[in-house]
């Protein structure tokens, strides 16, 4: 019986077509929007609790500090990284002056989870810790005594109920983080110079994101009463 003649048969083929790569890249971008958003919030989650935890123990350096040394260090305000004296706390304290934590003085990370280590004099000080002190308190001619009392009133505010969470002349020190998005909020953004001096703290809200803790007058004293200091 003759053969027909027929057309080789064609390999099967392997691989995907376009269409199939174009559904696979679709899927796969959907996940991965999916995903981006928890992952950016536990990010978040994570840098506030870093940076919770670096404010408390700039509250423990500053009470071991003035329980060394009798008072709490002045801010650190020289701008020049390349000066011996850079982060450093400054020989003088005034009440119409707040500047940053003198990170050196008190062997501490200089920035928040945020922020930038500066380079030169004209770098911005993105995540710096901003930090404001009682001036009879940081005095090194006149060491704190049982009887030494603020002669500067630092108020704090909660930003959500707005009401003071302080009272009066209480605090010796309040240090603050400006937060994610490295800018000062709220009162922490109109800095007053005279007595009374409010900053804010509370949230996060869409407009505060900024951290903040103090150190208060009577724990100041009792710590030092402690440790035999006074």
């Amino acid at each position: 019986m003759p053969q027909l003649n027929r057309p080789p048969a064609r390999g099967r083929q392997y691989g995907f077509t376009l269409v199939e790569l174009a559904v696979t890249l679709l899927v796969v971008t959907i996940l991965s929007a999916m995903l981006l958003v928890p992952i950016t919030g536990r990010e978040g989650v994570r840098a506030r609790q870093e940076t919770e935890h670096l404010l408390d123990e700039i509250r423990e350096a500053l009470i071991g500090y003035a329980i060394i040394h009798g008072h709490l260090p002045c801010p650190s305000r020289q701008a020049n990284p390349a000066a011996s004296d850079y982060g450093t706390a400054d020989t003088t304290c005034t009440g119409s002056a707040e500047g940053y934590l003198p990170w050196r003085t008190l062997g501490l990370a200089p920035v928040d989870a945020w922020g930038v280590t500066r380079q030169s004099a004209s770098d911005p000080w993105l995540g710096y810790w901003r930090y404001r002190v009682v001036p009879s308190l940081s005095n090194a001619a006149f060491p704190i005594q049982a009887t030494t009392l603020p002669d500067l009133d630092l108020n704090v505010r909660d930003v959500v109920t707005g009401q003071v969470m302080t009272d009066t002349k209480m605090l010796a020190a309040v240090v603050f983080s400006t937060g994610p998005d490295r800018t000062p909020n709220a009162d922490n953004a109109s800095y007053e110079a005279g007595d009374p001096a409010t900053y804010a703290m509370g949230g996060p809200t869409t407009s505060f994101d900024d951290m903040l803790v103090w150190v208060s007058h009577p724990q100041l004293i009792a710590r030092m009463a402690a440790a035999g200091q006074l």
